[in-house]
């Protein structure tokens, strides 16, 4: 390809990626920003090559270069405009150097469209207001392209970033260094994603240049670069796959579960707390009647544990991408029946020692409560209005020194494995925690008031919108509607001709006609308002008219073990 067919390529990267970047933010409901781009080249000729290519080009004017010296004209006219802007302020360092490079970067943020730079770009500036990154050059070594990238791509980034990446399609071993980018190391699908674990487990980013580097030397035919690369390959899939489960492991040991459950980490260890819910609670229902894998969340069933059902026997596995196995879900019949089954059961008072050194997992609200015991009730409130009913669980929980735990803390004392003691005597939980549940009642009650209050009031606001909207149309369409027949009679009185009198009177006629139609909308857009509002005010005196009642689910004595995870 010579430079000018790639120079042509380069300008329809440009648009389209500009063009991506705007249509994915505004699928993401995002105003339209002003587009910029950096464009990352190896050498300071492709650089030069690349400016004067966009200067005759609709970027004219609108592109800055950035590279190790940064002391061409242009870039010196930018510097020295921006020591005068800046002058007697702190934005002036005593490094030359660094201001050059500070000044080009404020040239390119606030006038500048593009900007071309070399490899000295990809270290130590903030380019966050950059939307699109385009690789002329794609480097071999992944940490670079990761840095590059990284100047974009940054945390608390509020767009999406588009990257572009020139490939030679007609070289295999360059094909096979692009896979191997994206693929192994995942470094398109987002910088802060599953490319900083890859990146953080596998060798030095020189080494694996180093043997991209002999790949090209000593291969000259498509069969020895392709043996090449799928021996460098396996490789990498093993290190990759060691080196991912050591990180996720440590993250698990380290990191509170709340981080562990909100950054949703690929782990075989790690189900999402619903998810985790519903597997214990099927192994319960179900221990005499399958057989489960701990390490897959998978089980097969020995039995038709419900008859009335026609159920398949296995496999079943929890999971997202589950290829060799039934989904197994909470809307599946065996979940549902498994849920109907374990909501029949009866809960009667008990002593529950939970493990929190042998669970696995490290929940900071939960330590302040390490050697300690108290009591817990778990109720359900149920609100139930003239249409539907609200179901919800409502915790009261202390310790035995008087202390209070909040709805969090009892909640996740039950992600916690736990062996049941000894039965609970009636009667010995302290009457305190049936007030601390009549409290916790009421104010989710208010809670879910002002929801309610907040929703119908949202609700109202609409309706009034749009009923404003609909009688204004209808009356603007009525007010047209009049002035045009008001213009036809003046026409008809001018009118030269009696064949010209007929059709100015047909067409009088025809908006007379469409006039009292408008009329009849407005009324029929009036009843429709009326009996939106009627509904709207009746489901409001439903929720206004709704009931309670407080079921207790169970009581326990609970105690926590004082052993704390070890990092």
């Amino acid at each position: 390809m010579d430079k000018n067919s790639k120079g042509e390529v380069l300008l329809t990267a440009l648009r389209r990626g500009f063009a991506a970047a705007a249509e994915a933010r505004k699928n993401k409901g995002g105003a339209v920003l002003q587009q910029k781009a950096i464009i990352f080249t190896e050498s300071r000729r492709t650089q030069d090559y690349l400016y004067r290519v966009l200067e005759r080009t609709e970027f004219a004017g609108k592109t800055v270069l950035f590279n190790g010296s940064n002391a061409d004209t242009r870039s010196t006219e930018i510097y020295q405009r921006w020591l005068a802007k800046h002058a007697g302020t702190d934005r002036i360092s005593n490094s030359p150097s660094a201001n050059r490079r500070a000044a080009l970067v404020e040239y390119f943020r606030d006038e500048a469209a593009i900007m071309v730079a070399t490899e000295a770009a990809a270290e130590g500036i903030n380019l966050q207001f950059c939307n699109l990154v385009v690789n002329y050059d794609l480097p071999w070594n992944p940490q670079r392209v990761e840095q590059r990238i990284g100047r974009c791509h940054r945390y608390g980034q509020k767009f999406d970033v588009v990257v572009v990446n020139f490939l030679n399609k007609a070289n295999a071993a360059d094909v096979r260094v692009y896979q191997l980018l994206d693929e192994k190391f995942q470094l398109f699908n987002g910088v802060f994603g599953a490319s900083d674990e890859v990146l953080g487990s596998v060798e030095s980013g020189v080494d694996f240049e180093k043997r991209i580097v002999g790949i090209y030397q000593k291969c000259r035919t498509p069969e020895q670069i392709a043996f090449e690369f799928d021996s460098l390959q396996k490789d990498l899939e093993t290190e990759i796959g060691e080196g991912q489960k050591e990180a996720r492991e440590k993250l698990l040991n380290n990191f509170d579960h709340e981080v562990v459950e909100k950054v949703r980490i690929q782990s075989h260890k790690v189900l999402s707390r619903f998810n985790e819910q519903l597997w214990f609670l099927t192994r319960f229902i179900l221990a005499e009647e399958a057989s489960f894998d701990e390490n897959q969340y998978s089980f097969m069933l020995h039995k038709n544990p419900f008859p009335d059902e026609p159920i398949h026997p296995g496999p079943y596995r929890l999971g997202r991408e589950v290829a060799d196995a039934n989904l197994y879900r909470v809307g599946h019949p065996i979940a549902r029946k498994v849920i109907e089954k374990a909501a029949a059961l009866e809960s009667p008072p008990a002593h529950l020692d939970f493990d929190y050194a042998g669970s696995g997992k490290n929940i900071a609200i939960l330590q302040p409560l390490l050697g300690l015991s108290g009591y817990l009730v778990l109720a359900k409130l149920t609100l139930e209005s003239l249409e539907q009913a609200e179901d919800h669980l409502v915790f009261a929980a202390c310790t035995d020194g008087g202390g209070i735990l909040d709805d969090e803390q009892s909640r996740r004392l039950f992600l916690l494995p736990a062996t049941v003691c000894e039965a609970m005597e009636e009667g010995t939980a302290p009457e305190s925690l049936s007030e601390d549940l009549k409290r916790a009642c009421d104010v989710l009650m208010t809670t879910l008031a002002a929801r309610n209050s907040s929703y119908f009031d949202g609700e109202r606001r609409k309706l009034d919108a749009w009923a404003d909207d609909q009688i204004s149309n209808a009356e603007k369409a009525l007010r047209d509607t009049k002035l045009r027949i008001r213009d036809l009679r003046n026409e008809a009185g001018k009118a030269a001709s009696l064949a010209d009198q007929g059709r100015i009177l047909e067409e009088i006629a025809a908006s007379e006609k469409k006039l009292r139609k408008l009329r009849q909308e407005i009324f029929d857009v009036e009843d429709e308002i009326g009996a939106k509002r009627d509904r709207l005010v009746g489901d409001l005196r439903a929720k206004l008219g709704q009931s309670e009642a407080i079921e207790i689910l169970f009581k326990i004595r609970w105690s926590l073990g004082a052993f704390r995870l070890r990092p």
